[in-house]
């Protein structure tokens, strides 16, 4: 599931729990002072447009910075005649001039695979001196997230590289597989599909060699 949606969802779920423990310390509140019943009413649903107002603000402001971030655009305008291409396509299809952003793009993409590499060295080095359980956990859980990181760093390299064509799919799988020698299950991680799918992709590869 996306991150997106895993906030929205967070968001939905706790408005109806926080709300419910609200009403119910506000109960204990007004049976002590002796207020209007009509704050059980009132007060929550103020409480709720401002958590909705809040909520909105934080949706919106996502969807702002994704639109600024060069990474999640699909169609990009040529910076040497402004014609509309696609982000993947090396050389635009109206000038044949060189896509600058979508090497951009790769550069940033590269920048950010090694930072995240020297972090995950650096927690490992760091991890072998750790004396205390604890300490190795946090450091463990570190890492699990910077693998996550560094593993959607090459889902997006990857999905740029190859575009939205077949056949750059399939030229991509050969040369990971053949000229680099990595296993399936990492070109599988790297394509975010199925191990099964991969296999299907190297035998169409392998029938398309043979004829």
């Amino acid at each position: 599931m996306k991150r997106e949606y895993k906030v929205f969802l967070t968001g939905i779920l706790f408005l109806p729990v926080s709300l419910f423990f609200f009403e119910w310390g506000l109960i204990d509140i007004l049976s002590v002072t002796g207020g209007p019943i009509e704050l059980l009413i009132v007060v929550p649903v103020i409480v709720t447009f401002i958590y909705l107002l809040i909520f909105g603000v934080i949706v919106v402001a996502e969807i702002i910075s994704r639109q600024r971030n060069i990474l999640y655009k699909k169609i990009i305008k040529c910076t040497v005649c402004g014609a509309l291409i696609k982000l993947e396509e090396e050389i635009c299809t109206k000038c044949g001039a060189e896509n600058i952003i979508r090497s951009e793009a790769l550069e940033k993409l590269d920048n950010l695979e090694r930072k995240i590499e020297i972090k995950r060295s650096e927690n490992l080095r760091t991890a072998k001196s750790t004396k205390t359980r604890r300490t190795a956990k946090l450091q463990e859980m570190d890492d699990e997230l910077l693998s996550d990181n560094a593993r959607k760093v090459r889902m997006k390299k990857t999905q740029l590289i190859i575009g939205t064509s077949h056949e750059g799919k399939l030229e991509w799988i050969k040369t990971q597989y053949y000229d680099l020698g990595r296993t399936i299950q990492d070109i599988a991680d790297d394509l975010d599909e199925s191990m099964i799918t991969v296999r299907k992709n190297l035998d169409e590869i392998k029938s398309q060699n043979i004829s």
